[in-house]
């Protein structure tokens, strides 16, 4: 019987230091950098012209149709993504709790406008990625319960990933699909796809398979845009092709869109935003 108890202490004993070593040994997953959910539109419009900067010998059409089209999904962008952008904005400075079964919990609340946001993310270490998935609820103004925000995967060295985010609480379908991969110590290409199948009554409502591609690359012209949408209220179903290059020091760059300049050539800008003839 004193043998059977001193197995049984052992087996107890030995079964705390176990946990506690997996408690101890396990490192929570790399996280995603923050601009694999959000791309800085404002590093493109930072060379801005102001009006009192045009005159009669000036234009900057090019500059400008280029800055309208980053802009028009910037709206689209946001307008989808400020809440899930905030909450995961807040969980990379947050630190983990670790639940077991290579299972990390990043818990937290956050408030504003009248409405107080609760989320929770968790990162869950595979045998090839990690399985991120974000769910918050909210009470105040509005309230719901806690619903599946977005979810994602990442490469266990953190340098990829695809996120997928979902409409809200109220439409909790698909809405969008970002791609992502770091170049070095930074995002060097991100793309948007538009993926909401259903249908309603927003003229200006995007597509499915619309999409936006932002990238990093070596030459004079460093960054790109390349554009592939189109919405309801085209009278046609081709979608609008456009290409944009500049560089992210000096800010001329270059604008390719069919459909705007009836031609298939570069228009391009210098560093003041001003139209110059493409070299």
């Amino acid at each position: 019987m004193k043998k059977y108890l001193l197995s049984l202490m052992f087996a107890g004993l030995m079964a705390v230091v176990f946990t506690s070593c997996e408690k101890n040994n396990e490192e929570p997953p790399v996280m995603p950098p923050y601009e694999s959910m959000a791309i800085d539109f404002s590093k493109f419009s930072d060379n801005t012209k102001s009006a009192a900067g045009i005159n009669a010998e000036t234009t900057i059409w090019n500059f400008a149709t280029a800055s309208l089209t980053v802009f028009a999904w910037n709206v689209v962008l946001t307008g989808t993504l400020v809440v899930p952008v905030a909450a995961f904005s807040q969980a990379i400075s947050k630190t983990p709790e670790y639940l077991g079964n290579k299972k990390w919990q990043w818990k937290f609340d956050a408030s504003g406008m009248a409405n107080t946001y609760h989320a929770r993310m968790t990162g869950t270490i595979r045998e090839n990625d990690v399985k991120w998935e974000m769910y918050i609820s909210k009470t105040g103004v509005n309230a719901h319960d806690e619903f599946l925000w977005f979810e994602g995967t990442s490469k266990l060295d953190g340098n990829s990933g695809q996120w997928i985010l979902y409409h809200s609480y109220a439409l909790q379908e698909a809405v969008l699909q970002i791609d992502w991969a770091k170049a070095g110590n930074e995002v060097g290409s991100v793309k948007y796809t538009y993926i909401r199948e259903s249908d309603n009554i927003d003229p200006n409502q995007l597509t499915n398979g619309s999409n936006l591609e932002y990238g990093l690359g070596s030459g004079t012209l460093d960054a790109f845009y390349n554009i592939d949408y189109n919405t309801r209220n085209r009278a046609d179903s081709a979608n609008l092709q456009v290409n944009i290059e500049w560089s992210t020091t000096l800010y001329n760059g270059r604008i390719k869109a069919e459909h705007f300049f009836k031609d298939n050539i570069w228009h391009c800008w210098d560093s003041q935003g001003n139209d110059v003839v493409c070299e």
